[in-house]
């Protein structure tokens, strides 16, 4: 069991109970639990990746920025009184420069295609136009939460959307696993 009641990822494993959407949301709480924000910033973003994977275009075998993108602006919603409401170039952008220059900025940003993000952890995203129309204050925390609120609104479509569910079934077993010997 872990520190707070929650059985380990191994334990739901070994009870045939865990599925990528567990791990994920496992090591995300992992992460956080142990404050490595940036780590969980980074899984978060990888775990997007991996939703738009399931979701691609069935002749598609890798992900591209498009399919990303797509997946932010189909799932990835904030509460309404947001100052800033997600859009996924911005988000995009952020993964990249996360993931690829461990930087707030990236490729996109650089040419001012998307917006900078940097993260605090308020509960309210930051954003004033007015002062700096390309720089975005995101709370860590309502992020991570928002993104769970889009992996369960994408896991009920998957469940009511019948072709959406043959496309994820024929590509989950690819998703990365760990597994006890």
């Amino acid at each position: 069991m872990s520190k707070k009641g929650r059985p380990k990822a191994p334990e739901l494993f070994e009870k045939g109970e865990l599925t990528p959407f567990h791990i994920i949301g496992h090591d995300i709480q992992v992460a956080l639990d142990n404050e490595a924000i940036t780590g969980a910033l980074i899984i978060t973003y990888s775990a997007i990746d991996a939703m738009a994977a399931l979701m691609m275009p069935e002749n598609q075998i890798n992900v591209r920025p498009r399919d990303f993108i797509n997946w932010v602006e189909k799932y990835m919603k904030t509460d309404s009184k947001q100052p800033y409401q997600y859009e996924g170039i911005d988000l995009y952008g952020a993964r990249c420069g996360l993931v690829h220059r461990f930087s707030a900025t990236s490729r996109l940003s650089d040419s001012g295609e998307c917006k900078v993000f940097n993260y605090h952890n308020g509960s309210e995203h930051i954003y004033k136009p007015s002062v700096h129309d390309d720089l975005v204050a995101i709370s860590w925390p309502r992020f991570i939460n928002d993104f769970f609120g889009a992996m369960k609104e994408f896991l009920t479509d998957i469940m009511k959307d019948r072709e959406l569910k043959e496309k994820v079934d024929s590509r989950i077993a690819h998703l990365f696993l760990v597994s006890p010997i």
